[in-house]
């Protein structure tokens, strides 16, 4: 949800005086105000906000964060973050990078130069020590961006389809219960710090068998305590005393905030009535302008696609600490064929949000790249 964005068509215009640089802890505030005052169009207007702090929000699970600062004049216009982290790519550990929080200003609208330039910046910056595979999201209803994108442009990168990416969100539920497990030997545990070793080894096993998914380690557990996931947060599934599926309900409101800045004509005309919709139902209602999505990420959620009762069971139990801790929305994240996106589908009230996923490199690199094999794409939703 918080990849790439840029909403209008941009264009070759006559470059004015900028400057591009890394952002360093003076930059906080005008960050801030980049990413709040810039929302993502559409039905709902939303903005991808970092209070009180944007740097409280970097370095997640051992990331080598860098964000790049676009400025005219003295004045903040863009921006662009890439986060570099263990991946698996067709089953073998490599660096990864993740290209997000592409904004321009109001102000800026309209400058192809900007863009251009800024990713030219990145490229000198990384090429001496070049991430093996670098990947982004747009949004899939965003025209514009995408028509841009895969023009291939002088001095841009080129950005190559890899999957579509769907976005949930599953109301919950004020009346949520656990879900009680029919097989015998199975039961749910919270996660400790005795099931440390065992976690990671069981995550990094089924992570292998997909694409873009984060390579962990003890040291990576822990520090996510930082970024408020802890031990406890995580549901084990055990059969026979052995992980067969875990999940994490992940709540990052505390530095990573989804913000409602407004409502299309046709939505705010019907908002009283969906709400009303919503309250006999027990759903949650469309929230008033100027609040804070109330969700948490259900991740890492590791659960074979096939196994479908086990997926039910980690949801539901999520679903129940959701709303002892008064959520909202449950927020996951698959690539459009996964099975099960599926599941979630049959099972939940959910919404949905679309988004592409794009492999980028440069044309002149000297190879083709990567190309990723037919495992499934699962990058973890929480830390994109």
């Amino acid at each position: 949800m918080a990849g790439t964005i840029i909403e209008s068509q941009l264009t070759a215009s006559a470059s004015s005086a900028t400057r591009f640089a890394l952002a360093a802890k003076e930059d906080d505030a005008p960050i801030r105000r980049l990413l709040r005052e810039n929302p993502l169009g559409g039905e709902i207007r939303l903005s991808f906000e970092r209070e009180p702090d944007y740097f409280r929000g970097t370095q997640i699970a051992g990331a080598d964060d860098q964000t790049i600062l676009g400025f005219a004049r003295g004045q903040l216009i863009g921006m662009g973050r890439c986060s570099i982290r263990n991946r698996y790519l067709n089953g073998r550990v490599c660096r990864v990078g993740y290209l997000s929080d592409l904004r321009l200003d109001s102000r800026a609208r309209g400058r192809f130069d900007l863009l251009r330039r800024g990713y030219q910046f990145f490229r000198e910056l990384h090429r001496n020590d070049p991430a093996d595979f670098y990947f982004t999201s747009v949004t899939a209803d965003n025209s514009r961006s995408l028509r841009f994108l895969e023009r291939g442009l002088p001095g841009m990168p080129l950005y190559e389809p890899l999957a579509d990416f769907v976005t949930v969100l599953i109301s919950v539920p004020r009346n949520a219960r656990r879900m009680r497990l029919k097989a015998e030997g199975r039961e749910m545990v919270a996660g400790s710090e005795d099931h440390v070793s065992t976690l990671v080894e069981f995550l990094n096993s089924r992570a292998g068998q997909h694409n873009l998914a984060t390579v962990w380690d003890g040291e990576k557990i822990r520090s996510l305590n930082r970024h408020g996931l802890s031990l406890a947060d995580f549901q084990l599934l055990l059969d026979g005393g052995k992980i067969v599926a875990c999940a994490a309900l992940w709540d990052q409101r505390r530095y990573r905030q989804i913000v409602i800045r407004g409502y299309s004509h046709r939505l705010s005309l019907a908002r009283p009535l969906l709400n009303i919709a919503a309250g006999l139902l027990g759903s949650p209602p469309l929230p008033p302008v100027g609040s804070t999505l109330a969700h948490g990420f259900l991740c890492p959620l590791t659960v074979s696609p096939d196994d479908r009762q086990s997926v039910l069971a980690l949801i539901e139990s999520s679903l129940a600490m959701a709303a002892e801790r008064r959520l909202e929305f449950l927020t996951l994240g698959f690539a459009a064929n996964d099975p099960r996106l599926e599941i979630v589908r049959r099972q939940f009230r959910c919404r949905e949000y679309r988004n592409r996923l794009f492999g980028v490199r440069w044309k002149d690199a000297g190879s083709a790249g990567i190309r990723l094999n037919e495992n499934l794409i699962f990058p973890e939703v929480a830390l994109l």
